[in-house]
């Protein structure tokens, strides 16, 4: 999950030893979910089609995975690329639980918008009138501004996250001018922020088992935590 923060961690990140990494080519999905106009995608599909070729994404490429204590160390080389998108107008209304973020790109792949992929990554992204909540006492803009997870599809698992658009909660999922930004819109340019966290942890921890650290009180922490 990932809260906006201005400040890096120098705590050390361990890997477990058998925990599952993204390695090789992993296409991004993208679920467009809500009213999102043709400029805003457009902006959201540059940054990802980008970002896999950027310096800042190869501190990914630092991450490996081991199948056994023995094993050799298996490093994520990509490449992370924008795989196809989809559109859903609020087959779910306005208010998002984790399960209908799941039944979302279910919906997508079975309507055969999207490909089923388990090597990919799927993202949910919704407009600013969306709210998200994965459990009575956390949601989006309460407790986190995007998050990673997986679902299975029979004995297979598929890596997914929920982003928000933050400008229902400036204050609290972005972390720089909050009035302007490079393509002027605020909320979607604030996105971009959350889904690259987002991308590297799910490449990187995929299944929450893989890359962590603890963060000092006593709980466990991602690696984008800490860039």
């Amino acid at each position: 999950m990932n809260k906006a923060s201005t400040k890096a961690s120098t705590t050390r990140i361990l890997y477990n030893i058998g925990g599952r990494v993204l390695t090789g080519p992993t296409k991004v999905y993208v679920v467009y979910y809500g009213s999102w106009t043709n400029t805003e995608k457009n902006i959201v599909n540059t940054f990802i089609a980008r970002i896999g070729s950027t310096a800042w994404f190869n501190i990914t490429k630092t991450y490996y995975s081991k199948a056994t204590l023995t094993s050799p160390k298996v490093y994520i080389k990509g490449p992370l690329t924008l795989g196809k998108t989809a559109t859903d107008y609020y087959s779910y209304g306005t208010q998002l639980t984790g399960l209908s973020v799941q039944n979302i790109i279910l919906n997508s792949i079975s309507k055969r918008q999207l490909p089923s992929d388990p090597n990919g990554i799927y993202l949910v992204l919704s407009s600013a009138d969306v709210k998200e909540s994965l459990s009575t006492t956390s949601s989006f803009c309460n407790g986190y501004c995007g998050y990673h997870l997986y679902f299975y599809i029979g004995y297979v698992p598929y890596v997914y996250g929920f982003i928000g658009n933050p400008k229902q909660c400036m204050t609290h999922c972005t972390v720089t001018n909050r009035n302007v930004s490079p393509n002027g819109n605020p909320g979607v340019d604030g996105m971009l922020n959350l889904i690259a966290h987002e991308l590297v942890e799910a490449m990187s921890d995929p299944f929450v088992n893989a890359w962590k650290s603890p963060n000092g009180n006593g709980d466990i922490g991602e690696n984008a935590d800490k860039w």
